[in-house]
């Protein structure tokens, strides 16, 4: 695939001019232009805690940055402008990775990767192929949670403790309906299960979106693999049914679909998540005035989307040194914990320490200074597990038994990182989203019985064009299958 990027030849000139040195410094350090996304703000410490790494990342191969964190909009304006950086942050939700590629912003790492920074190379392993656009590498994903799982988190001191009720660590979604039954038995003016207008968290994640989420492809979809209408999938219809049961016994706040949130309010004994096997940030008592379990009901499910939740894309506007600079530094990342512990968590002893099992803690000047998101600033696995309290440990192996169970358990979408070009119905897909948010919050929250429901928005659908822009998602993505090597029109279960 040619690369290229549209930059002002004057501006790139005059930046590359002054961006070889450090401070004034010897030309052998290479000073790097880093561009990250900002999660809502720039920690305030963000300063002390790079000129920090520089000072090590200098040391050990030559490289610094100058590393920004900057709003989406930032972003999508300097990849649309042209504007000079060496690494940006790229992913499948913020400045989407498979768009650029193909545009040929990003430069072609395939062979440089392999040749100047194996350990690297070694270290990404089979998640190189989400990465990959025409069969070649456009950006280095970070390794996180690569695959969504969905949960439940109960209060174990009531379920368990006063109870005596076990809390699985897998149960199905249904499951959950004798813990909700015992809480509203014990207390009939309350309701167990938290829940406002944006519905459970992480309900249709057994599904992949092509038209959020109106227009879907089952996970475990089987024989054929095509998009359906919401309505068609049966999982999803007796998931809804299953909150209206629910919410008709009372286990879901009456006005659900018209609050804004629950988080302030600690009282309810269970709530949904979606996080990784092993996450501890849901379950400290401190936090909630209880212990809590959580017990999974979906997942692990990985496609194409899920693994592009962060990656780090080097411009294709960069000459070979200074796109090996970006590997060094990202391999350094990668492979040295001390370094990326720094810009993970700040400087040790002010911002962070250390704990005696290996994981790390943050001190109040780390939550109030440098209170960053891992996947920022690089890899999320090969960082110290943060552990919420000195009494309340995460396990510092975390990662090893989360990707272990991509592997055993994980559930792959058979897409193989389809998207859909919705550019020639747009005018449709505006109207189908239209009618939808007339019923959605009714409908997610259980308010609405779907079977009275679903006709309606059916029809509704129907004479506003919805088979239209199934038939053109089934004819994308059956050329998109056959493109990529894998056409499933034909396969059978095995």
């Amino acid at each position: 695939m040619k690369r290229y990027c549209i930059i002002p030849i004057l501006i790139m000139i005059l930046f590359l001019a002054g961006c070889g040195t450090e401070n004034g410094s010897s030309s052998d350090v290479v000073k790097l232009r880093w561009v990250t996304y900002d999660n809502g703000s720039t920690p305030l410490a963000a300063k002390e805690v790079i000129e920090a790494a520089n000072r090590v990342s200098e040391e050990k191969i030559g490289v610094t940055v100058e590393l920004e964190f900057q709003p989406v909009e930032k972003i999508n304006l300097m990849m649309a402008s042209g504007e000079y950086y060496d690494m940006v942050f790229t992913s499948s939700w913020v400045n989407f990775f498979d768009k650029n590629a193909s545009a040929g912003l990003y430069y072609d790492i395939t062979d440089l990767v392999q040749e100047k920074t194996p350990a690297l190379y070694d270290s990404i392993g089979k998640y190189w192929d989400c990465a990959k656009a025409g069969n070649r590498i456009y950006a280095v994903p970070v390794l996180k949670d690569m695959g969504a799982e969905d949960m439940y988190r109960l209060n174990s001191d009531y379920f368990e403790g006063e109870k005596g009720m076990e809390i699985p660590e897998r149960m199905s979604f249904e499951d959950l309906e004798p813990y909700l039954k015992a809480y509203k038995d014990d207390n009939p003016d309350k309701y167990p299960l938290a829940m406002d207008k944006a519905g459970l968290p992480g309900y249709l994640n057994f599904l992949e979106r092509i038209v959020n989420p109106i227009i879907v492809i089952p996970y475990d979809q089987q024989d054929e693999v095509k998009a359906i209408p919401f309505w068609e999938c049966e999982e999803l219809m007796n998931r809804y049914r299953t909150l209206h049961r629910w919410y008709k016994a009372g286990y879901i706040h009456p006005d659900a679909a018209t609050i804004d949130s629950t988080a302030a309010d600690k009282s309810f004994p269970v709530r949904g998540g979606v996080a990784w096997r092993g996450y501890q940030g849901y379950s400290n008592p401190a936090d909630w005035g209880f212990n809590v379990k959580t017990s999974i009901y979906d997942g692990p499910y990985l496609s194409r989307t899920s693994e592009q939740g962060a990656m780090i894309g080097i411009c294709a506007a960069c000459d070979e040194e200074r796109a090996t600079a970006c590997l060094k530094y990202i391999e350094l990342l990668s492979t040295d914990r001390k370094f990326r512990d720094i810009l993970g968590y700040g400087i040790e002893g002010k911002h962070f320490n250390y704990l005696e099992n290996g994981t790390v803690i943050r001190l109040p000047a780390g939550s109030d200074l440098y209170n960053t998101k891992l996947y920022q600033t690089g890899s999320v696995v090969n960082a110290s597990v943060e552990s919420v309290s000195s009494d309340f440990l995460s396990d510092p192996d975390q990662w090893k038994a989360v990707f272990e169970g991509y592997d055993t358990d994980g559930i792959y979408s058979r897409t193989n990182g389809f998207a859909y070009d919705q550019s020639a119905k747009e005018d449709i897909i505006a109207a189908l989203n239209a009618i939808y948010s007339d019923y959605a919050a009714e409908l997610r929250t259980g308010t609405s019985d779907p079977d009275e429901v679903i006709p309606k928005i059916k029809e509704r659908m129907e004479k506003a064009g919805i088979n239209e822009v199934t038939d053109d998602i089934n004819e994308q993505l059956s050329e998109w299958l056959k493109k990529s090597g894998q056409d499933l029109s034909e396969e059978t279960e095995d």
